[in-house]
């Protein structure tokens, strides 16, 4: 596992690769209030934009072009290449979600401000073309083809056509007992994967029928002590993008890689010097990004771990599916 040069001077807030099959591209967000572009292959930082305030969430929209959003409540896209910045549209309050849609070409954010947004980063500045009241906070958020999935301050997942936003299609409380903390879309578009700073990871399927009947959740992410079970939270998730297996990463700074359906443990990673707080696998499923730093899980922590960004080659039989291993 190699760390990236230049690493964020705060907490990392998301690590995501170019959705481009095979490229190295990856970006990085920061409470720092920078966003950074690396070309992984060569362990090389290729970019930098500076904001006014903390960062927590960007996308790709291609190999050169992000956009962010954070305490600033703007939606902004810059092109590394060209140096520009354009501001795609505001919120009322900090913007915490930021996704591109692909098929659509849209930007959508979710914020503080118990809003969804969606922008067409081609048109002109300033108003959304599709809005949501959704009435709580957005925590996290992830599309699908068709499917947004935003998971709320309230504990509860609301779940959208991604082509038509306006009043949710569904509005479901999590099985999960605590707040939910990261959300992905699975492989198969079927069903998605939540986890909670309860050190808990379910599997729910957007169809509700299938729902009761397969949904489950699992205990992850904790460990013993002197005085009986820590738990520790699960921040990130990401889905392997050929196989469908999954990684989560906790504050226990451990990443592990997971066969939901098969309801198996693949790989555990040793611990880091702190917690996980973003990852992501390459687009051909051969790298996993891991951003590294402290959450403030436990308070104020003097001195502060330092924060960083690893890159790692996976093995085909890190991410295998067990029914393809027997």
């Amino acid at each position: 596992m190699a760390a990236l040069p230049s690493p964020p001077l705060d907490c990392v807030s998301r690590v995501r690769f170019s959705p481009q099959r095979g490229s190295p591209i990856l970006l990085v967000s920061s409470w720092d209030s920078c966003v950074r572009l690396y070309d992984t292959s060569k362990s090389q930082l290729m970019g930098l934009q500076k904001q006014g305030m903390a960062l927590m969430d960007c996308a790709f929209l291609d190999d050169t072009t992000c956009i962010s959003g954070g305490l600033e409540k703007r939606v902004v896209a810059y092109n590394f290449q060209g140096q520009q910045e354009v501001e795609i549209g505001r919120h009322d309050a900090a913007i915490r979600c930021i996704e591109y849609h692909q098929p659509t070409g849209m930007v959508i954010s979710g914020s503080w401000d118990r809003s969804i947004r969606m922008w067409d980063p081609r048109g002109p500045p300033g108003t959304p073309i599709q809005y949501s009241n959704l009435g709580v906070k957005v925590f996290c958020m992830d599309v699908g083809v068709h499917d947004l999935i935003v998971g709320g301050s309230d504990r509860c997942i609301y779940m959208y056509d991604v082509r038509k936003l306006g009043e949710p299609r569904q509005k479901r409380a999590s099985s999960l007992k605590y707040q939910v903390r990261a959300l992905k879309v699975s492989l198969d578009q079927k069903s998605y994967v939540a986890g909670s700073i309860e050190g808990r990871v379910a599997l729910e399927y957007f169809d509700e029928e299938e729902n009761q009947r397969s949904r489950y959740a699992f205990k992850c992410h904790r460990e013993k002590g002197d005085k009986g079970e820590i738990v520790h939270p699960v921040n990130a998730v990401s889905i392997h993008p050929v196989f469908g297996t999954f990684a989560s990463g906790g504050s226990d700074g451990v990443v592990c890689i997971w066969d939901g359906y098969a309801k198996k443990r693949l790989n555990r990673t040793n611990p880091h010097n702190t917690t996980i707080s973003s990852l992501s696998f390459s687009a051909d499923g051969t790298r996993l990004a891991t951003g590294i730093s402290y959450t403030f899980d436990d308070g104020e922590k003097l001195p502060l771990p330092s924060s960083s960004v690893q890159v790692r080659n996976i093995e085909e039989s890190e991410v295998l599916p067990k029914k393809s291993r027997d």
